[in-house]
């Protein structure tokens, strides 16, 4: 077997399997949290205020429009021109201007809704548009990854997928860390119901991603084997399967079979590990997202 190599030094640039640096080391790593905090804050005001937990509602609409577009603002070059990114014609081809575009309705149509929801007098097709928007603030980073031609971990449409279901995922877990603080208990069961759901298609669609780009040529054969053998293999297989896949799925699996009573801060305990999962597997994607040499290497 011919011995893989990853460029690591300038002048083996493009020789080698050359890993992208610009999303994930130095300032790249406040684009990797903005990815995270804006997906999960969308997911969490949408699941949050399905089951109109006003409380999840604001902290998701907090994670998305402050933490999450914080890390985005401060990562632009010239962040105070970011609105020639919104009003100039960019929307038309560029994923990016329509996140940003997404974003902006969206925490604007959420924050109408909050509003009239503490007004007493909610208006139904406010909260449905701030859903329709705060889907394509999930989605869009998915299709802005998978449209990266020259990268084939990144290039297949399992991606939006596969961040739509971790957005939705994370909802799921803040809206139960929120119902488990303030005391609530009537919609808890179907909240966990749902996130164990979401916790089944992530592993599903995690195995289906990772062997359908092992398959995908040497290039995608390589990112894989860097991410569950390589460099990364450490971060994947602690955080990404035993913390946020074995552990809930034994927990997930004792309640189905054999009704366990799990103590509410167990509860938060795993979910706290599923959201450092979704951080992790995040940027292992991001890590191990690798060019094609110039001279193409054979891999067996």
């Amino acid at each position: 077997m011919q011995a893989v190599t990853i460029q690591n030094r300038p002048y083996e640039f493009m020789v080698k399997y050359t890993p992208q640096r610009e999303w994930v080391e130095g300032r790249g790593v406040l684009l990797l949290l903005a990815f995270f905090f804006v997906e999960l804050g969308a997911g969490a005001f949408i699941i949050g205020s399905l089951y109109g937990n006003l409380l999840c509602s604001f902290i998701g609409w907090f994670l998305c429009g402050f933490v999450g577009s914080g890390c985005l603002f401060f990562h632009l070059g010239h962040p105070f021109r970011f609105w020639r990114i919104v009003l100039g014609p960019g929307w038309k081809t560029s994923w990016i201007s329509r996140g940003l575009f997404f974003i902006l309705l969206f925490l604007t149509l959420g924050a109408l809704h909050m509003a009239l929801f503490l007004s007493g007098s909610p208006v139904p097709a406010v909260l449905v548009a701030a859903w329709v928007f705060g889907f394509c603030s999930i989605a869009y980073v998915g299709f802005v990854m998978s449209y990266v031609h020259s990268i084939p971990l990144w290039n297949t449409p399992l991606l939006p997928v596969l961040y739509t279901v971790l957005g939705l995922w994370g909802g799921f877990g803040i809206t139960l860390l929120t119902a488990l603080g303030s005391g609530v208990t009537s919609y808890t069961p179907s909240v966990e119901q749902g996130s164990r759901i979401f916790l089944l298609t992530f592993v599903v669609i995690v195995l289906l991603y990772l062997v359908g780009i092992r398959y995908q040529g040497a290039t995608g054969k390589v990112s894989v084997s860097e991410m569950v053998s390589g460099s990364a293999a450490p971060l994947f297989w602690i955080m990404v399967v035993v913390l946020g896949m074995v552990i809930p799925l034994a927990l997930a699996l004792g309640i189905w079979f054999f009704s366990l009573t799990v103590p509410g801060f167990i509860f938060s305990i795993v979910i706290v590990l599923e959201l450092l999962a979704d951080l992790s597997f995040r940027y292992c994607i991001l890590r191990c997202g690798l060019y094609a040499p110039l001279v193409p290497e054979r891999v067996f």
